[in-house]
């Protein structure tokens, strides 16, 4: 059996210790808002039988009073509710105050992810869902990590709405 021989040595040590680890725990800045990230543009880049590669850009919008500094990004994409593709980004960018950026990236598709979204276009789909979630990793005004989830939908009728506006949009003037 072990006795303690110097508690007040144990004590001290705590005590220069705790305010380090709150510290470490506390690097998020107090009023930090968490910036929108959106899709920007999404490309083809190579093709092959089992993997699909596409160009990525996100935009990062900053709503805080700071330049906020990203080393990195790594999402997942959704389309019409199934997974598509998995990418990531080691590009470094600062985001002034109150400001955007785009980051560019790439996102890896396989056979599977494919073949689920031809599946959705033969049968009618009209509106194209898309999710993009994942993680950017901030080196300034400190370092964490920010979760982030973006959400939309894009009209795959190619005009049809356009045409259909415009055309009571005409029969209203010619009233």
């Amino acid at each position: 059996m072990r006795t303690r021989e110097h508690p007040r040595r144990d004590v001290r040590m705590w005590a220069a210790l705790f305010p380090l680890i709150i510290a470490a725990c506390s690097t998020m800045p107090r009023d930090f808002e968490t910036p929108k990230f959106s899709i920007a543009d999404i490309a083809p880049k190579d093709m092959t039988l089992m993997e699909q590669r596409f160009d990525l850009k996100v935009r990062i919008q900053n709503p805080n009073n700071f330049d906020l500094g990203i080393n990195g990004v790594r999402f997942d994409i959704a389309l019409n509710g199934k997974e598509f593709g998995t990418g990531m980004s080691g590009a470094k960018v600062t985001v002034p105050r109150f400001g955007s950026e785009v980051i560019s990236g790439e996102v890896i598709t396989g056979l599977g992810s494919i073949l689920r979204q031809v599946q959705g276009f033969t049968s009618g789909i009209t509106k194209l869902q898309y999710s993009l979630k994942g993680k950017a990793f901030a080196e300034s005004p400190a370092s964490f990590t920010i979760p982030f989830e973006d959400i939309g939908d894009v009209d795959l009728n190619f005009g049809s709405s356009t045409e259909k506006q415009q055309d009571a949009f005409e029969k209203e003037v010619l009233r």
